[in-house]
């Protein structure tokens, strides 16, 4: 993944996507790129957002980051389709053993909220994708954390994961769990965690899995996805809090 950036503020837009983006940077001898992001940051530029063309820009720095990391995400989604697992899901790794849990759910979960509760001390992998490969190795996206300006805002501002507590990822990463979440305001008392039989697991995560069917044999992947895990598993919660000792769990049954 390449991002150009132009503009008659472009420096200063660079050294902003360097400081939050420096867990996913590229070694500097590789210069492989599968995508290309444009970025246009001028005093003179109209807001504008192409997510699928892969082109941003526009005056405002902390409004055009987040435009940035949705086109970005969109494109790396879309270059490792047929070739990827790819889970809407949080992830959160034992840096000791670099076992990753993948807490599935759509928009609006709090999968950031998550690794911000959850994630101190542990491996970020990301809040966003969780790629798994045939081998089920997870390839870290350890993206920067987009958390929200204030409750009800539309925006979110970019921020460097580091500042949370987390730890930057291994990339020895076999996926040990994965896990349906569940979240209920009204929900009182202790998680539930119930396994969920492989059927009704593809059935759960298929709207959460981009680019399924360009997979081969997609549904033979995402069973042997589930059975590799030992089952997938829904967890019905409140709080983020609450599900630390879970996470704690699952971590270390998938040493």
């Amino acid at each position: 993944m390449e991002v150009r950036v132009d503009g008659n503020r472009a420096a200063e837009a660079v050294a902003e996507i360097e400081r939050v983006w420096h867990l996913c940077a590229a070694p500097d001898d590789d210069d492989n790129f599968d995508a290309v992001v444009r970025m246009t940051f001028d005093d003179a530029s109209a807001d504008l957002a192409d997510i699928d063309a892969g082109v941003v820009q526009g005056r405002s720095l902390p409004n055009l980051m987040q435009v940035l990391t949705q086109a970005v995400t969109r494109a790396a989604i879309d270059a490792q389709k047929g070739h990827l697992v790819m889970l809407h899901a949080a992830g959160i790794q034992c840096p000791d053993t670099g076992a990753v849990v993948a807490l599935v759910g759509p928009g609006g979960t709090g999968k950031t909220t998550l690794i911000r509760t959850l994630g101190p001390g542990k491996g970020y992998i990301t809040d966003e994708t969780v790629a798994v490969t045939a081998d089920d190795i997870v390839l870290p996206y350890p993206k920067p954390l987009s958390v929200r300006r204030e409750p009800g805002s539309m925006w979110k501002d970019e921020t460097d994961p580091l500042e949370f507590g987390v730890l930057p990822p291994l990339r020895s990463a076999p996926l040990a769990a994965v896990v349906l979440l569940d979240r209920q305001d009204g929900y009182a008392g202790p998680p539930a965690v119930e396994p969920v039989d492989t059927l009704d697991a593809i059935a759960a995560l298929t709207p959460e899995t981009s680019h399924l069917p360009e997979l081969e044999k997609p549904l033979q992947r995402m069973a042997a996805l589930c059975d590799n895990v030992g089952g997938v598993m829904r967890v019905t919660y409140a709080e983020a809090e609450h599900l630390a000792p879970l996470v704690h769990g699952w971590l270390g049954a998938g040493s």
